[in-house]
């Protein structure tokens, strides 16, 4: 929905979420159509289309709001999970130690793994997830970020290298979106 970044804060922490100024400009919107709908009501004005401004400011609102980032401390040796809006957040904490490495995996969606006849289509796209995986198999893992490989593929790849070189992490691409997804779709 809403494209993520890396930024490095100044005490050493590693924060992957939205920019601060998708957020202002969210306030902004929100502002902006709370003033539009006073002045409106303050005239005298009030009918039954005043509610899509309402609907779109509580939308503004939630979107200025609204926290889904992850954060990678080497200090404590920690990746979390936050996920919620304003001050009420779910926090997920996992160690480094846990962490068996970041991996990036490309799937067809709708489609279970380890499928041998793929055909690809409209409807089972090629994908692409960002991961931290838990074990070495792969089995137990958490999403940071999934995307259409032909898209997003070479941007959550050089998230994956950004991600590893900065927080010290194992990488492991299962291949490479330029060497098998571009190049075949180029035949």
């Amino acid at each position: 929905m809403f494209r993520y970044r890396v930024h490095r804060k100044k005490d050493g922490r590693i924060v992957y979420s939205t920019t601060i100024v998708t957020r202002i400009f969210a306030l902004a919107f929100a502002i902006v159509l709370a003033l539009g709908l006073a002045s409106y009501i303050a005239e005298g004005l009030m009918s039954a289309s005043a509610i899509v401004p309402i609907i779109f400011a509580i939308l503004f609102l939630l979107v200025a709001f609204y926290r889904d980032e992850w954060v990678f401390d080497k200090a404590s040796r920690s990746a979390s999970s936050i996920t919620g809006l304003g001050p009420f957040v779910r926090r997920t904490v996992h160690s480094y130690d846990e962490i068996d490495c970041i991996a990036v995996r490309h799937f067809y969606k709708g489609i279970g793994e380890g499928t041998e006849s793929v055909k690809p289509s409209w409807r089972h796209k090629e994908m692409s997830s960002l991961r931290l995986n838990f074990d070495s198999e792969g089995a137990d893992y958490v999403n940071i970020e999934i995307g259409t490989a032909k898209r997003d593929g070479l941007r959550i790849e050089e998230l994956a290298k950004t991600l590893a070189r900065l927080t010290g992490l194992a990488l492991d691409i299962d291949r490479s979106v330029l060497e098998t997804g571009l190049r075949s779709r180029l035949r």
